[in-house]
């Protein structure tokens, strides 16, 4: 594997964050040598290695790009794919990765950070299907390798074949509250919800150990309905006892091989007193950009997002998004989708790769 990958892999392990914009040129050259498509595209925008020298001069990849070209720097070691259909224009995006360490090591730090930092392991509880049962996805991959990594004893998943084992998950939760071990509930947002709804339906209430936490991810997709942030937190707290600030909500893509996370349980455990806002590790860093001209906006004003990953170093280090954003003092928050008249410069982006 390039050596670059390599070098990623120490940063993730010891980030020294003034070696970050050396080591995404050094990605961003790695990519232009190694993926045709992407060399292309920058060389019709006018930039190659001899013009970029710090990391907000890589030209980004559209998410809707992973549906039509496969970028890649090497033969792929596991390609994911994004949800939906496999044909038409809702054919699914793919994120061939050449180099799976990467992923890998940025999963479980980032995870490490974010929703267990003050314990080695937790018994984890997780709503989401295997990597056996779902080996093109991502976050079954993320979190299978959590449940290796930080798995305690009675670690387990209820969910099988996209069914939700609700019996099988409230005894598991009736183990805690009865042995006092807490446990950290892994899950996407739209089963969290069936869950809540089918313990309303029962009576059932939780009074889980103090240290339980909550991580939820995917929005309300496959949800039987919407519930707000501040209502699924009310509803949390209710339901299982968990205080807002060991829940957090985990914003990611199959695009990247990093997630963002609520930063309210690193924060409280490094003694911080912060507002609720997506943060990431060191290796990831977030622009926000106008739609139309995908050029950087004032602080606080809402753009498109555009992620910067150097654990991507084996497909596309920069990846625009179609979510509109802001930044915020204690990182950044998601505020809905880039509308169609708004993406002028989005849709340029793309017509890049695949015109």
């Amino acid at each position: 594997m390039h050596p670059v990958h390599d070098d990623v892999l120490a940063y993730i392990a010891n980030p020294v964050p003034d070696r970050f914009d050396a080591l995404a040129v050094a990605v961003f050259v790695h990519q232009f040598s190694e993926i045709p498509a992407y060399r292309t595209v920058c060389e019709r925008r006018g930039v190659t290695p001899a013009t970029v020298r710090h990391w907000h001069e890589v030209p980004p990849v559209p998410t809707l790009a992973f549906k039509h070209r496969d970028l890649c720097c090497a033969p792929a070691e596991r390609v994911f794919m994004t949800s939906g259909t496999t044909a038409g224009t809702d054919r699914r995006g793919r994120h061939p990765m050449p180099d799976l360490r990467l992923y890998h090591a940025s999963a479980l730090e980032g995870l490490r950070a974010f929703v267990v930092p003050d314990v080695d392991d937790i018994r984890l509880l997780s709503l989401i299907p295997s990597a056996a049962e779902r080996p093109e996805s991502s976050l079954a991959q993320m979190v299978t390798w959590a449940l290796d990594a930080f798995g305690a004893p009675g670690s387990e998943t209820f969910t099988h074949e996209d069914r939700l084992d609700f019996d099988g998950f409230a005894a598991a939760l009736r183990r805690s509250e009865a042995d006092g071990a807490p446990v950290c509930i892994m899950t996407t947002t739209g089963a969290l919800i069936r869950v809540l709804d089918h313990s309303t339906a029962r009576d059932w209430l939780f009074r889980l150990p103090h240290g339980s936490r909550l991580m939820d991810t995917g929005g309300a997709k496959g949800a039987p309905r919407v519930l707000s942030r501040p209502g699924l937190l009310h509803a949390c707290w209710h339901a299982f006892a968990i205080p807002g600030y060991f829940m957090v909500n985990e914003y990611g893509m199959t695009e990247l091989s990093s997630q963002f996370f609520d930063n309210v349980i690193r924060d409280r455990y490094h003694g911080r007193g912060t507002h609720r806002a997506k943060a990431g590790p060191p290796w990831i860093r977030t622009r926000v950009l106008d739609p139309g001209t995908l050029m950087p906006v004032p602080d606080g004003d809402v753009g498109v997002l555009c992620h910067t990953d150097l654990a991507n170093a084996g497909s596309a280090l920069s990846v625009l998004t179609e979510d509109l954003g802001r930044l915020t003092a204690d990182g950044f928050e998601v505020v809905g989708r880039v509308a169609g008249a708004e993406a002028r410069g989005c849709s340029l982006a793309l017509a890049d790769f695949v015109g």
